[in-house]
């Protein structure tokens, strides 16, 4: 009965993992204009203004607290005890990440005190404001590929922001600890959310679903990558 079982669970992780390489595949040329995003690119280069850079920092500080919230809506909804601690992990390394924003935002000349008293952009906002939808009124499968799929761009392109950032900025590994944390994504994580999708992926309706929010995800990522390229600074006056 136990190899039965065995034998059942690996079928089904199989097939979580198709269709999530089926999605990766489908959603190859948008993943691929997040990764090859020209922010990125002027990073590694030493080319990108460093108001950019503090913009980036003041737009993750509002998107970060508002994952947080966004978790705990999460665990509210799981119904089994291991998915609502797999998800109370995840609030313990945003609040890390935070403490970890406010090291590089630092390293950049930005104190606590402004980053906080910064202003939310609409646009960058988008993506964390759709994960509180799917909070509100998706499925725990929406929600766990959709932050799969896009935690694989994401944490890409932090790992070459901090190299960047080290080679042309004069930060250090200390400071870039914030974007190090996202990459590589854990095993265990991957064997956690392939479990939750494999749960809440079982119909073609379910399935469609989590299509649409992953493809919304990784959307809302590009447009936040968008933003911040695209921001536009004043100058301060000379006298």
């Amino acid at each position: 009965m136990l190899i039965h079982k065995s034998r059942k669970l690996s079928s089904a992780n199989n097939a979580s993992y198709r269709f999530l390489n089926s999605l990766r595949k489908e959603f190859k040329t948008l993943r691929k204009e997040i990764l090859s995003h020209p922010f990125i690119a002027s990073i590694e280069r030493g080319k990108a203004p460093v108001e950019k850079l503090k913009f980036f920092t003041e737009q993750q500080y509002h998107i970060i607290n508002g994952d947080l919230r966004n978790l705990a809506l999460y665990i509210a909804i799981s119904p089994e005890q291991w998915i609502r601690e797999f998800f109370i992990e995840l609030i313990q390394g945003e609040c890390i990440a935070l403490a970890n924003l406010y090291k590089m935002a630092d390293a950049m000349g930005v104190t606590k005190g402004e980053l906080e008293a910064s202003e939310p952009d609409a646009r960058t906002l988008a993506f964390t404001n759709y994960f509180t939808r799917l909070g509100a009124y998706g499925t725990l499968g929406e929600i766990s590929a959709a932050i799969l799929l896009d935690f694989e761009c994401w944490g890409e392109n932090c790992f070459r922001l901090s190299k960047g950032l080290k080679k042309h900025y004069g930060l250090t590994h200390e400071d870039t600890k914030f974007l190090d944390a996202f990459y590589p994504i854990s095993n265990q994580f991957y064997k956690n959310i392939i479990r939750i999708i494999r749960e809440f992926a079982g119909s073609s309706e379910d399935r469609n679903r989590i299509k649409t929010a992953v493809r919304l995800g990784l959307d809302y990522e590009l447009m936040f990558w968008d933003t911040i390229n695209n921001h536009k600074f004043k100058k301060p006056k000379q006298e």
